[in-house]
């Protein structure tokens, strides 16, 4: 198997709607979750790159749709954190629809990470993305984000709460737990998306 090198990660542009994206003949990979949930934090350590990603203490600091490329035909789509942003209602309704969109129409998109904080359950928006994407066929992991934050008895009773709920939806997704301090963690991810790739090419 191929191993993607992930710290040769560059960044490749910014936009405002997925419209703006051209076709791409290879895959992508989308990065989602509520502001504040980590995303920025897994990208740098996913790529061993600290400045890769804007990390912010405050929520909502992403406002622009973010294109990484990975390598020629790999490119990670990092969408602003949903939920909790400072951003006016108009523009958070436009960047949602976009999203949408996204998700239903992207031909390339063949992976799709949803980052959710393991302090908290279940959201209603991470579920109606995921009852979108349960008509695409696409990898899905779903990273329980700053488990070093929580005891380990708390950290295996959110992960069981949270397969619990996702398994109702009948769809193949992975579960899996993300602290910036564990090397673990990141590997397992990298694994992961390497995986991805390599079904993808190999068809």
């Amino acid at each position: 198997m191929n191993n993607i090198k992930f710290n040769k990660t560059s960044f490749l542009k910014s936009i405002i709607n997925t419209c703006e994206l051209e076709d791409f003949s290879g895959i992508e990979i989308a990065v989602l979750g509520y502001s504040n949930s980590g995303k920025s934090s897994l990208l740098n350590v996913l790529t061993n790159n600290k400045k890769l990603a804007r990390v912010s203490k405050l929520p909502g600091r992403t406002r622009t749709i973010n294109v990484f490329d990975v390598m020629s035909s790999f490119r990670i789509i990092d969408f602003p954190g949903y939920g909790y942003s400072t951003i006016n209602l108009l523009t958070k309704k436009l960047i949602t629809k976009s999203l949408f969109f996204y998700l239903r129409h992207r031909l390339c998109l063949r992976g799709v990470m949803i980052l959710s904080d393991i302090r908290y359950s279940l959201k209603l928006l991470d579920l109606k993305i995921l009852k979108i994407l349960k008509k695409r066929s696409v990898s899905i992991l779903f990273v329980l984000t700053k488990t070093d934050k929580v005891s380990k008895q708390k950290k295996i009773i959110q992960i069981s709460q949270i397969r619990k709920k996702i398994s109702i939806l009948n769809m193949d997704i992975t579960v899996l737990v993300f602290s910036k301090f564990s090397k673990l963690d990141i590997l397992v991810i990298r694994h992961h998306l390497s995986v991805w790739y390599n079904l993808f090419w190999n068809r």
